[in-house]
């Protein structure tokens, strides 16, 4: 019998909910710091980041997937940006990054420890999976993209 694929994943604490993200996505995690607000953007585009010479548009995956969320840290201090690579457009957004409550770290599964749930799917959501006992939304990065770019472009 073959071994079990093991998928290195990160797992962001959000406010409310948490997010999985693939390992080889991520591009780096670097701690929270303040950010270039963006005159008439919407209210989920937090700003943008100077990141090793480019500038990273950071947004809130909350806020673009709950109507009426807000936005706020817990703790400054324990915050981090989670700087992903771009894939629907990598000249035109080659990064992008997401905000978490506290530092993610790198972790090791087996698909088959995810267990997919039933319930409402958001607009940027592929799905909702259950790990251990938290329930973890998988973001729909191309929808992410997708909106970061329109709003870049307006």
């Amino acid at each position: 019998m073959p071994e079990p694929e093991q998928l290195e994943v990160y797992i962001l604490g959000m406010q409310k909910q948490a997010v999985i993200l693939p390992g080889d996505v991520v591009a780096e995690i670097i701690p929270y710091e303040p950010l270039q607000r963006m005159e008439d953007t919407a209210e989920w585009f937090l700003g943008l980041l100077g990141w090793r010479g480019i500038q990273v548009p950071v947004v809130s995956f909350e806020m673009l997937t709950v109507e009426r969320a807000s936005f706020s840290l817990v703790s400054v201090s324990s915050a981090s940006l989670v700087i992903l690579r771009g894939d629907t457009d990598q000249a035109l957004l080659p990064f992008y990054a997401l905000v978490a409550q506290r530092r993610p770290g790198a972790q090791k599964v087996i698909d088959d420890m995810l267990i997919g749930t039933e319930g409402m799917i958001a607009r940027t959501e592929l799905a909702k999976v259950r790990f251990n006992n938290d329930v973890l939304s998988v973001p729909n990065l191309g929808y992410l993209e997708e909106a970061i770019l329109n709003a870049l472009i307006q």
